[in-house]
């Protein structure tokens, strides 16, 4: 659970170091930073499906608890 956040850290700074160097790596730093915001993009999708199932299934367990077959 915790690569996802390592890889946006690792690149964040890779990006930050280009960034900062000036010259011809400024403009280097946009592949990290557009992968970097891709990555961000696919951990908040997926923080939206994990909570989206685990509603669900809170939902199916309370029910299973309320009413008893």
């Amino acid at each position: 659970m915790m690569a996802g956040h390592s890889l946006v850290k690792i690149l964040s700074g890779f990006a930050w170091t280009m960034l900062s160097m000036g010259g011809i790596m400024y403009l280097a730093h946009l592949a990290p930073f557009l992968i970097v915001f891709a990555l961000t993009g696919l951990e908040l999708g997926v923080a939206i499906l994990q909570a989206y199932v685990f509603t669900i299934l809170i939902c199916i367990y309370l029910n299973d608890a309320i009413n008893l077959h």
